[in-house]
């Protein structure tokens, strides 16, 4: 298997990937709502994965919104139900800059995100495209599995939140990690493959 893995920032790059990534490398149509969106194009709606899920009210396998990816990846960092938050803080009579803050995460920042491409060799997701049907049901299970294993080692591992100047202080994140995850079936050339993007946070 065979990572790509690109940073996401607010702004254009996050644009990007709601207007084409979460429909499986299509082209949203414009004011199309999200899941109308990938039923068309043929692809399942994105879940959520990862241990940091718990410390933002979310659960894992969970379907992935339109208005959590913007919160979260769009917003420059704000907590996946920021509009709830701020709606409940403003109906009991809080101040609009106060309402707003409750929702944010921390800092607002420019890199909202990691995107993670996961990919099998060519020749396993060719025995996928033309094996019958249990061959691609192994097939599956191990690159879940694989996708599952990889995740929670890059919490293990190699995830670090810097700060301080010029970032000289590193924590893990506490809690691991929040990923909203994408499957697409084909790739863009048309090929066959059973890709999986996970955006993290």
């Amino acid at each position: 298997m065979t990572v790509d893995i690109r940073v996401i920032r607010a702004g254009q790059m996050y644009r990007y990937h709601l207007r084409e990534t979460v429909v499986g490398d299509g082209r949203r149509p414009a004011r199309t709502p999200l899941r109308v969106a990938q039923e068309q194009a043929g692809v399942p709606v994105g879940r959520w994965m990862g241990r940091g899920l718990a410390v933002l009210g979310l659960t894992a396998g969970e379907e992935v919104t339109e208005s959590q990816l913007r919160n979260l990846f769009g917003e420059r960092g704000r907590h996946p139900y920021a509009d709830r938050i701020e709606a409940e803080r403003l109906a009991k009579g809080e101040s609009a800059k106060k309402a707003f803050k409750a929702g944010a995460l921390g800092r607002r920042v420019t890199v909202t995100g990691v995107d993670f491409v996961f990919r099998p060799q060519p020749t396993v997701y060719l025995l996928w495209a033309f094996g019958d049907e249990e061959t691609r049901r192994v097939i599956e299970a191990a690159y879940e599995y694989a996708i599952e294993r990889v995740l929670e080692w890059i919490e293990d591992e190699v995830a670090v939140i810097r700060y301080g100047k010029d970032g000289i202080y590193r924590v893990r994140p506490p809690g691991g990690l929040v990923a909203a995850r994408f499957r697409h079936y084909e790739a863009r050339s048309g090929g066959p493959c059973c890709m999986t993007i996970c955006c993290c946070r």
